[in-house]
C-alpha cells in the first residue's frame, strides 16, 4: 500500500492504493454478481449487526466510557431519490482513522486470498462473499461511489470519512461526526436507481435476507421496525404454536399443506448451531429425479441469510427436506480458511442427517401407520440413499419397506422378513421385476412357494441399483432367485478336463438340441430343471448379472440385455406336447413357432423383449391355425 498526502484549506486528505487482491475482488464482484445485485444490502446490514454486537459486549465493561450510552442499538436504511443515494446507518462500535484504513483497504487473512484463487467461472460468488470478510465491497456492484463515515464508541474518539469509486484507490480524512457508529452512503449507478430507490423494494430485501437480525431495522424516518428480529428457530419449542410452525414451513417450502414432521434442533457440541427442519407430506415429480437442483436448506450465520439453498448441508437423497440452519460458528464477516468453513458445514450436516434418520426410526416405533403413509411418498429417496450413502447404509436399511410374496401388498421391514425365516434358511431371497403382479406370478417363485420360503419382491427401477450395492443384512446374504446356481466342483476322484461347449451340447437330448438350434445366440444355454412345478420354463441370469443388467437398461435405453439361460420343465404339459410334435415332425414350422413363443413369453414378463411385432404376428398365426381346425 502506498499513500499520497495532500492538504486543502480545511481537511488533510490521504490517498491510498487498494491492496492488489482487493482490486481483483472488486473486478470479480462487479462482473460476476450482476444477477444478484441485491445482496449488497444483506452484506451492509450484516456488517452493521456485527458492529452492534461488538458494542453490546463493550457495554458490559463498566470501565469503558461510551458515547451516547442511551442511544438504541439499531440499524436505519435511508434513501434519497434526488441525490440517488442509499445509506445504511448503525449506532454500533464504529471505526478509528487507523481501523478504517486497515479494514477497508486490505485483506489480512490468507483464507480470503485462497478463496479468490480458487474461484472459477461457475462459482456462485453471492453465496460466499459474506463468509470471507469481503461483503462490504459488494457495494460497488450498485454504486459508482461509496462514502463511509464512522466514529468509534469512545467519548474521546473522532469521526473519519472513507471515500472511493472502486477504481484502484481510496481517500481518508477526519470528519466531524457527532454520533457513534457508521454510515455507509452509496451513490447509485444510473441503471440501479429505479431498482433500489423505493421503500417497497428495500423492505422486501430486508425481509428476505435480514428478517432475523437481532437488532431493529427501520427504513427512512419511520419508527416502524421492518424485521422480526427473533427467528422462530431461536425460540424454545414450547413457545411456538403449531400454526406459527406451519406458517414458517409455508414460507420456506411454498407448500400450502401442513408439514408431515418437524425437527427443532439446538446443538452445542461438537459445533454450535440451531436448525428447524421440515419433512413434507407429499413429494412431487421434479424431486424424483437426481437432476432436480432446486433444493437445500437456508443457511444463516448469526441470523443473517448467507445461502438460500445450501446443498452441502444435505446428501442429495434428502433433497425433499426443507428448513433452516443458523450457526454462530460460521463466519460472516471474519476471514477464515476455506477448509475450516468446509469442516463446519460437514459437522453440521452430519448432525442434521443423523437426526432426520433417527426421527424416522422413532416414528416407526411409535407411529408405524404414519410412517408407511410417508414411505409411500418418499421411500424411493431412502432407497437412493441406500445406494449412495455407504456410511449410513445400515441405518437406511432399517427404514426400508419391502413387499414379499407372502405379505402380498403389505409392506414389511427386513427385520420382519428375518423373523419369519426357518432355521435352515441362510439367505435372503429376492426377485427383481417390472411390476408386482408379474412378480407374484413369476415361475421363479414356484420352488420357494413349494418349500414355504418367502421371497422379497422388488418392483421399482431403483431396486436394481439398491441390490447392486447391498450384500447382506444382519449377517444374512441376499440372493437373487432368478440367477443360475453356481456349479460346484466335482469330487477329486471324478474330476475331468473341462468340457468344451460342443461336448456339453452332445450331452443334451435331441429335443433340447433342436430348441438350442432354433434359438441360436439369443440364449446362453438351454437345460432341464426340476425346480419348476407349474410353468413350462424360465429364464435365469448368469450368476451376479441380474441387478447390473436391469440397472443398465434403466440408464441406457440402447443397452442390449445380457443373454440368459433357458430352463425347461420336462413335466409341464405344454413341454410334453411340444416333445410329441418334435418326435413326429422335428423340422415342422409349428414346432419352431412354439419354441420362439416359449422364449418370448418369458422375455415379456422379464421386460427384455426386443421385437414385439414378431411376437404379435406369431400369435396371429397361432390363432389362424386354431380356427382352421374348427
Amino acid at each position: 500500500m502506498t499513500k499520497d498526502s495532500q492538504n486543502d484549506n480545511s481537511n488533510f486528505i490521504e490517498t491510498f492504493e487498494f491492496q492488489a487482491e482487493i482490486q481483483k475482488l472488486l473486478d470479480i464482484l462487479i462482473n460476476r454478481l450482476y444477477k444478484n445485485r441485491e445482496i449488497f444490502l444483506r452484506e451492509l446490514i450484516s456488517n452493521a449487526a456485527d458492529a452492534l454486537h461488538k458494542l453490546r459486549v463493550v457495554q458490559f465493561d463498566e470501565s469503558r466510557t461510551i458515547l451516547d450510552p442511551e442511544a438504541e442499538l439499531s440499524i436505519r436504511i435511508l434513501f434519497d431519490e434526488d441525490e440517488g443515494t442509499i445509506t445504511v446507518s448503525d449506532t454500533g462500535y464504529g471505526m478509528t482513522y487507523k481501523e478504517i484504513v486497515t479494514n477497508l483497504g486490505t485483506i489480512a487473512q490468507s483464507g480470503t486470498l485462497e478463496f479468490l484463487k480458487d474461484l472459477n467461472e461457475t462459482s456462485d460468488v453471492s453465496n460466499f462473499i459474506g463468509m470471507f470478510g469481503v461483503g462490504f465491497y459488494s457495494s460497488f456492484i450498485v454504486a459508482k461511489e461509496v462514502v463511509v463515515r464512522s466514529r468509534t464508541y469512545s467519548q474521546e474518539g473522532q469521526g473519519v470519512e472513507w471515500r472511493s469509486t472502486g477504481t484502484g484507490e481510496f481517500q481518508v480524512k477526519n470528519y466531524d461526526k457527532t454520533t457513534r457508529g457508521t454510515d455507509v452512503v452509496l451513490y447509485l449507478k444510473e441503471d440501479m436507481k429505479s431498482d433500489f430507490l423505493n421503500k417497497y423494494k428495500l423492505e422486501n430485501i430486508i425481509k428476505k435476507y435480514s428478517d432475523f437480525v437481532g437488532f431493529p431495522i427501520r427504513i427512512g424516518d419511520d419508527d416502524e421496525i421492518i424485521n422480526r428480529q427473533v427467528p422462530i428457530w431461536h425460540q424454545a419449542e414450547e413457545e411456538v404454536s403449531d400454526e406459527e410452525y406451519n406458517e414458517f414451513y409455508r414460507q420456506v417450502s411454498f407448500d400450502y399443506t401442513e408439514p408431515f414432521h418437524r425437527i427443532h434442533l439446538s446443538v452445542d457440541a461438537p459445533i454450535q448451531f440451531r436448525a428447524l427442519i421440515f419433512l413434507p407430506k407429499h413429494s412431487n415429480r421434479a424431486m424424483m429425479t437426481s437432476l432436480y437442483q432446486d433444493y437445500g436448506l437456508r443457511l444463516y450465520s448469526k441470523k443473517i441469510l448467507v445461502q438460500e439453498k445450501a446443498k452441502d448441508l444435505l446428501p442429495e437423497y434428502l433433497r425433499f427436506v426443507f428448513g433452516v440452519v443458523d450457526s454462530e460458528d460460521l463466519p460472516l464477516n471474519v476471514s477464515r480458511e476455506v477448509i475450516q468453513v468446509d469442516q463446519t458445514i460437514r459437522r453440521i450436516s452430519k448432525v442434521i442427517v443423523s437426526k432426520i434418520l433417527d426421527e424416522l426410526e422413532k416414528m416407526i416405533d411409535e407411529h408405524e401407520e404414519k410412517y408407511l403413509e410417508w414411505w409411500n411418498e418418499f421411500g424411493v429417496f431412502i432407497k437412493e440413499g441406500i445406494t449412495a450413502d455407504e456410511k449410513r447404509r445400515k441405518k437406511l436399511l432399517n427404514l426400508l419397506r419391502v413387499k414379499t410374496y407372502k405379505s402380498e401388498s403389505k409392506l414389511i421391514t427386513l427385520k420382519s422378513y428375518l423373523e419369519n425365516l426357518s432355521e435352515q434358511q441362510e439367505e435372503i431371497f429376492y426377485l427383481l421385476g417390472e411390476n408386482i403382479k408379474i412378480l407374484q406370478n413369476s415361475p421363479h417363485l414356484e420352488p420357494y412357494k413349494k418349500n414355504q420360503q418367502d421371497v422379497i419382491l422388488f418392483d421399482e427401477p431403483i431396486d436394481s441399483f439398491v441390490m447392486m450395492n447391498v450384500v447382506e443384512f444382519e449377517g444374512k446374504k441376499f440372493k437373487a432367485i432368478d440367477q443360475a446356481e453356481p456349479e460346484l466342483p466335482p469330487p477329486e476322484d471324478e474330476k475331468k478336463e473341462d468340457k468344451s461347449e460342443e461336448e456339453k451340447k452332445e450331452e443334451k437330448d435331441d429335443f433340447l438340441k433342436k430348441m438350442s438350434e432354433i434359438l441360436g445366440d439369443r440364449i446362453i444355454d438351454i437345460q432341464y430343471t426340476d425346480l419348476l412345478t407349474e410353468s413350462p420354463c424360465r429364464l435365469v441370469n448368469p450368476t451376479g448379472m441380474g441387478a447390473f443388467s436391469r440397472a443398465m437398461r434403466y440408464m441406457d435405453q440402447n443397452f442390449t440385455p445380457n443373454k440368459k439361460i433357458l430352463e425347461i420343465n420336462p413335466n409341464n404339459s405344454l413341454i410334453k406336447e411340444m416333445k410329441t410334435l418334435f418326435n413326429a415332425e422335428p423340422n415342422s414350422v409349428l414346432f419352431e413357432m412354439c419354441v420362439n413363443q416359449l422364449l418370448e413369453n418369458q422375455e415379456i414378463t422379464d421386460g427384455t423383449l426386443q421385437d414385439p411385432v414378431k411376437l404379435v404376428n406369431r400369435i396371429t398365426q397361432f390363432m389362424l391355425r386354431a380356427l382352421e381346425k374348427k
